[in-house]
């Protein structure tokens, strides 16, 4: 593959030929490159040129070409005329231009090919999780993946423990032809302490959407998080009965206190629409949420809310609605946080978790696919494979018109 080079003392543009393939001309898009220019410096006469920019702007504005953008120009073999020209914008698609024999030109956009590559990791915990998978080579987005997952049942600032074992399987989705990731997904993951062994399964209900599942086929994502936000402590429990800390007498405390630095993230624990934004002398900066089932949860003492959090907008389980701070009626930064059902506050540490569980006809299915991966959690992880999606076929008009004339 060959770049265009611009000269500093002119506007002189330079394309060359692909040495590995005296076909086919290959041209880079660089800083300050105008697309008009490097095309007019490669092989082509000016009126496929012209050509190819008129045809090329049915698909592209090729005012906003990029740099590392790319293009390839074939040529036949035998006369020298070009017969497929492919831009590479940035993205996951690319535009294709052919000339057939009689000279009818058609130009059409499509999707890159993709590849898939299926990864298997395992370890055991020494310091944290973070390092354990890091030391496997594991990327940054399927860590906090593995964590998001298991979220509703294990907390990995408190509860991950030095000898607790993992194992993962999750795929990353390339452009082939640029060989860059396009996304990244786990399969199948597990986390095992002593006492327990936590396993899910990526999967896809015919009526309902994607999610993660146990081997029993009921939902890893329970109503509510475990928490609003990673914390260090709970520095005060729900109770009915404390001495305040401020006006130091007795008082209920319906709420329980993360503390966290100033600035941490909070998140809603579940799904719902936002019934209050407010700030008042006890709570300070204080968001109000209403969830299904007449749940309502408090998120207090913030020192902002998140970007477009106001009454009436929607929000989604872990999405981020404000950070610890100390406003309001309080001696430090922390997240004073609170959940009502049906108008009567209780302890959020000891709430039962409602699931979600397949229905007979998804857990048939759901079996059968998991089976193969309760295997490989069973024996030692196998090594990495790789299958295609997606494909297609770069077959170029030379090569058919090189077939039609043998």
């Amino acid at each position: 593959m060959l770049i265009a080079k611009k000269n500093t003392s002119s506007t002189e543009y330079t394309a060359a030929t692909d040495n590995h393939n005296p076909n086919i001309e290959t041209v880079i898009i660089q800083h300050g490159d105008s697309f008009s220019l490097t095309l007019n410096n490669t092989r082509l006469p000016p009126k496929d040129s012209s050509d190819i920019i008129r045809e090329l702007k049915k698909v592209l504005n090729i005012n906003r070409c990029l740099p590392g953008d790319f293009y390839e120009i074939f040529y036949d073999s035998r006369t020298g005329e070009w017969t497929d020209f492919l831009y590479y914008p940035t993205g996951t698609s690319y535009c294709l231009i052919t000339k057939s024999s009689d000279g009818v030109i058609k130009t059409e956009k499509k999707k890159f090919s993709t590849t898939i590559t299926e990864h298997k990791a395992q370890g055991i915990i020494n310091s944290s999780l973070w390092a354990a998978m890091k030391s496997q080579n594991i990327p940054l987005e399927i860590i906090t993946s593995f964590t998001d997952i298991f979220s509703w049942h294990i907390d990995f600032l408190r509860k991950a423990k030095k000898d607790d074992a993992f194992k993962i399987v999750y795929e990353v989705e390339n452009i082939s032809k640029k060989n860059k990731k396009l996304s990244s997904r786990i399969i199948a993951a597990q986390y095992k302490t002593p006492l327990k062994t936590y396993n899910a399964f990526y999967f896809k209900p015919k009526n309902a959407r994607s999610g993660y599942f146990d081997e029993n086929g009921k939902s890893i994502k329970s109503a509510f998080l475990k928490a609003p936000l990673q914390f260090k402590r709970i520095s005060s429990n729900f109770t009915t009965k404390r001495i305040h800390p401020i006006l130091k007498c007795v008082k209920s405390h319906l709420a329980t206190d993360y503390a966290a630095p100033f600035g941490t993230p909070v998140s809603t624990v579940g799904d719902g629409i936002v019934k209050k934004v407010k700030s008042n002398k006890q709570f300070g900066n204080l968001v109000v949420i209403k969830h299904p089932n007449n749940y309502e949860t408090y998120y207090a003492h913030l020192s902002k809310y998140a970007k477009g959090i106001k009454e009436g907008v929607r929000v989604n389980q872990g999405e981020v609605i404000g950070y610890v701070g100390m406003t309001g009626f309080t001696t430090g930064a922390h997240l004073d946080f609170r959940i009502k059902h049906n108008n009567n506050f209780f302890d959020f540490c000891k709430i039962e978790q409602p699931t979600i569980t397949l229905t007979s006809e998804d857990k048939k299915e759901f079996k059968e696919k998991i089976q193969n991966l309760l295997d490989i959690f069973d024996d030692r992880l196998q090594t990495t494979k790789h299958r295609m999606r997606l494909i297609i076929p770069l077959t170029t008009q030379s090569d058919t018109n090189q077939q039609q004339r043998n």
